[in-house]
């Protein structure tokens, strides 16, 4: 089952408003502790000019990958494996 978490759905709109001033000259974000990887989808479809690359603990993974996976992102990328 793909990780839910509404704190992300509540917080996704207000951070994007930061996002788009501060990424606006930008071409790559590393996410930090991407979590579910609700952020990252959300970012990376609002952001087409970004690269976004995710990260997180190993254990997370997958979930992150369910996210990536059904959102087709091309900009959107998997955490990596030595994680």
């Amino acid at each position: 089952m793909k990780p839910f978490s509404e704190s992300c759905e509540q917080n996704k709109a207000p951070i994007l408003e930061v996002l788009q001033d501060v990424f606006s000259d930008r071409q790559n974000v590393l996410e930090i502790a991407s979590g579910t990887g609700q952020h990252a989808v959300f970012f990376g479809r609002e952001l087409p000019h970004l690269v976004w690359q995710t990260s997180e603990l190993a254990a997370n993974h997958a979930g992150i990958r369910m996210w990536l996976d059904e959102a087709q992102l091309p900009t959107c990328c998997r955490p990596s494996k030595s994680m």
